[in-house]
């Protein structure tokens, strides 16, 4: 080692003319490892930062004269004579890359080093893998490897046998791995220090570290962000409705049509076919991406997806050739090196019903996996509890861990409807009936294929077969069956409901209604709802269904009836042992009985099953809700799952006010938050006919617009889109004066007029009293809190037409009087209209 300044600058000289010499091959290493380095990235890490190139020559003088301390023959010492960085966005693809270098590579595992390790607990600071290769004999990097780099050049060694030795290593470089936060630190930070040239003041340093801590907090952030975006992706489509899933899945076909190579364009076509359920579809899109020779080697998600829809096409015929090719693909994506959990337990669902040893050992296998993921766990729990009813108390911890799970994927809406499915299988083992049916009805919701439903249904039977009694089995087992009814009828679906129909009964005459409500409620908050209801079924004709006793909401049924017992049908759905402290309400038309002991989830059930079995479709269903305890929330519940509509008297509180709050449910179209209001009660029940032609009521609308506008132009209010012209009037306001002129007979037959044309001669309009014009006021407010309630408005401070928001949607008793003046002259002004048109109005005698 050189003492003087003099032999320094020898001793350095020497250095330098033997790193000449060999520069030329770590060049050629510094441009080989570009090149496979690419093609690794390209599929780990699509957007990695590619950097490589031999040490300058005075970057070596100068490491070499600041290390000479250490490295007395630095050109044989030194590993990083040519360096590589991989600068990826995340922890996770540096993981991958890492995982690539060390099956790929020769590692220097004396020289290489992860640098966070060396990192005390409380310390940030510069963090990178750093790994030391040379290239290896025999591995297929995707490109050719020059010879020369098998072999480790040797200079300026005087022994012979020395040299001999080295040449028969190869010569070595560096990688350097890190996250693109990591590489701005490093770049700014690092190289002011490690490099030694000079000693960071110790405040810098200090700043220097805080900054570090930041940034390794944004990348835990991006870390765990991009684990939630794998989520996502895997649930692609799940999270559409039909019509959007359609459309993106005719998008993704034009696509791959113009690109075929882009595989991770056509797995995201071939998900989404999965998740509509279009098998032969998803099988003509993915086999072309099979590899004949090797399937193995095919992309995983392809194979998986491929095996999925094989099976499903084929499900009820497992000998299929295609069954068994599907079984096979599954079983190759199922392999320990995917670590696919989802593939693992798709392929031990294949062999239900055949090898039901073979399905436990596979679902074992998934559980051991991934012990929290729901769907594994949930079918490794099916199969365990048929030889140990106790393993659902010895799996609690892990099943509330899988249930966490499931709403961390519900919150942000990836993997449904399974996250809801198996949260709901969850709570059902651990003996919590009512949220089981709560997140059964959600999965339900949003279903997007009748196999989701009917998957769910199929695990419920293997739980059944059991032999061990669970709280609320039936409950779900009906509504599964319900919903398949009424999301994707079919014979099939429609035999088993009618299987569940109550007997010696004859069917239920539309329209019905259902009226649901705490029983519990005293008299004081009775009489508040008693008037209301009793107004808002005025005018109604048809079956009223509820729980048959005279306590409550249900009792509010009985009074219905017996006021208006030439137009009301009541229905009471009741447990064959009913409670001490319930009375059975005898001014209801009829009492069917169930076979529950004590009210619960089964009346409301068997009042859809035998709607359903009398061919009333949900959506013909008008459901009124007040208030009501845990069977009305279930009530309200199964009724936005079938997809009835559901009008909830507003702040009439419990069940109501979390129901309209759940960010799940609020979100629901059919959901509509009414007024204690006896019109718009009346309006949300009643059904509109006219005698007026299309044409006719299309004139009508528009007069009753342009009658607006003369009434309101004194008012000068700019931007108001209800003011434009015709022409120029948005289409939901358009729909508004439809609904309107939709409405006019309905509200004259109320008040004992009739409509008729006129024989051609002028028509005379008639004067309508004062306390007419009033109830048809009233009327007309109502029917406009339906219309736009039903048309996603909600209730605000500040009229905003765009966002479908308005102060007005309120009973007409809170409803500012200059604002029911418009309704009065809009009623007004129906007489005449109608006689511009060339209809009478006149009255019934």
């Amino acid at each position: 080692m050189p003492g003087s300044t003099t032999d320094a600058r020898e001793w350095l000289d020497h250095q330098v003319a033997k790193f000449t010499d060999v520069y030329p091959v770590y060049r050629a290493f510094g441009t080989t490892l570009d090149q496979v380095l690419a093609l690794a990235a390209g599929g780990l890490s699509g957007h990695a930062i590619i950097q490589t190139r031999a040490k300058q020559i005075p970057s070596f003088a100068e490491k070499a004269l600041r290390k000479q301390h250490k490295y007395s023959d630095p050109v044989n010492q030194f590993t990083d004579l040519c360096g590589g960085r991989v600068i990826t966005r995340t922890g996770q693809e540096v993981e991958a890359i890492g995982d690539f270098i060390e099956e790929h590579f020769e590692i220097d595992r004396e020289n290489s080093v992860d640098t966070s390790q060396r990192l005390r607990p409380v310390e940030f600071g510069y963090r990178s893998v750093h790994y030391i290769v040379s290239f290896r004999r025999g591995v297929d990097y995707g490109v050719e490897i020059p010879e020369e780099l098998f072999t480790h050049p040797v200079s300026g060694l005087e022994d012979p046998a020395r040299a001999a030795q080295l040449r028969l290593q190869a010569p070595k470089g560096e990688i350097q791995v890190r996250t693109i936060l990591e590489h701005s630190y490093a770049d700014f930070a690092h190289e002011l220090s490690y490099k030694g040239a000079f000693q960071v003041p110790d405040t810098w340093l200090r700043e220097l570290a805080g900054t570090a801590a930041a940034l390794e907090r944004v990348g835990q952030t991006f870390d765990g962000m991009e684990r939630r975006l794998a989520n996502y992706a895997s649930s692609y489509g799940a999270y559409l409705t039909g019509e959007e899933l359609a459309r993106e899945i005719e998008t993704l076909e034009i696509i791959v049509d113009h690109d075929p190579r882009d595989l991770s364009q056509v797995a995201r076509l071939g998900k989404l076919l999965i998740t509509a359920g279009h098998w032969d579809r998803a099988k003509r899109r993915l086999r072309p991406y099979v590899d004949k020779s090797d399937p193995a080697e095919t992309h995983h998600p392809i194979l998986r997806d491929l095996g999925v829809a094989l099976c499903q096409q084929h499900k009820d015929e497992p000998e299929h050739p295609e069954y068994r090719e599907g079984q096979e693909y599954l079983r190759m994506a199922a392999e320990p090196e995917h670590g696919d959990v989802d593939a693992i337990a798709s392929y031990a669902g294949t062999w239900k019903g055949r090898d039901e040893t073979k399905v436990r050992e596979l679902y074992g296998h998934a559980f051991r996996v991934d012990p929290a993921d729901p769907y594994a766990l949930s079918n490794y729990l099916e199969c365990e509890i048929q030889r140990d009813p106790a393993v659902i108390e010895h799996s609690r911890p892990i099943i509330r861990q899988s249930m966490e799970r499931c709403r961390d994927h519900i919150e942000v809406g990836i993997n449904l409807p399974w996250a809801l499915y198996s949260l709901g299988e969850l709570h059902l083992l651990l003996g919590e009936p009512y949220r089981s049916l709560d997140a059964y009805a959600k999965a339900i919701a949003a279903s997007s294929a009748p196999f989701m439903i009917e998957t769910s249904r199929a695990s419920l039977d293997r739980l059944g077969k059991a032999g061990i009694e669970i709280a609320g089995y039936e409950w779900i087992r009906r509504l599964l069956i319900l919903g398949l009814e009424a999301r994707f009828p079919s014979d099939e679906a429609r035999a088993r409901v009618k299987q569940l129909a109550s007997t010696g009964v004859g069917p239920i005459q539309p329209p019905a209604a259902i009226v649901v409500g705490g029983a519990s409620l005293v008299e004081e908050q009775m009489s508040g709802y008693r008037q209301v209801m009793l107004e808002g079924f005025n005018g109604f004709e048809g079956v009223v269904i509820s729980g048959g006793t005279t306590q409550g909401v249900p009792g509010l049924v009985g009074e219905i009836t017996a006021a208006y017992p030439d137009r009301v049908t009541s229905i009471g759905y009741i447990p064959k042992y009913i409670p001490a402290d319930a009375t059975l309400d005898e001014r209801y038309s009829e009492l069917r009985h169930t076979d529950g002991h004590g009210f619960t989830p089964l009346e409301p059930l068997q009042n859809w099953i035998d709607l359903f079995n009398s061919d009333i479709r949900p959506e013909a269903v008008r459901v009124v809700g007040i208030n009501g305890g845990r069977i009305s929330a279930i009530e309200y519940r199964i009724a936005l799952a079938l997809g009835a509509r559901l009008g909830v008297i507003a702040e009439s509180g419990r069940e109501v006010g979390r129901l309209v709050t759940d960010a799940y449910w609020s979100a629901e179209p059919s959901l509509l938050i009414l007024p204690h209001d006896a019109a718009t009660l009346r309006s949300y029940l009643g059904e509109r006919t006219s005698t007026l032609e299309e044409d006719d009521r299309e004139s009508l609308a528009q007069a009753i617009h342009q009658a607006y506008r003369e009434a309101r132009a004194a008012e000068r209010l700019e931007g108001d889109l209800a003011m434009g012209s015709w022409a120029g009037l948005p289409d939901v306001l358009k729909q508004s004066n439809r609904d309107q002129a939709l409405d006019v007979e309905q509200k004259l037959r109320s008040i004992g007029y009739a409509v008729e044309k006129a024989d051609g001669n002028a028509v005379k309009p008639v004067n309508l009293s004062d306390d007419e014009i009033e109830t048809l006021a009233r009327m007309e407010h109502g029917r406009w809190n339906v219309e736009r309630l039903a048309t996603g408005w909600r209730l605000g401070e500040r009229k905003d037409i765009a966002r479908r928001i308005s102060p007005y949607l309120v009973a007409w008793s809170d409803l500012p009087d200059s604002i029911r003046d418009y309704d009065r002259e809009a009623v007004r002004r129906i007489p005449e209209l109608l006689a511009r048109e060339g209809f009478r109005v006149r009255k019934v005698e």
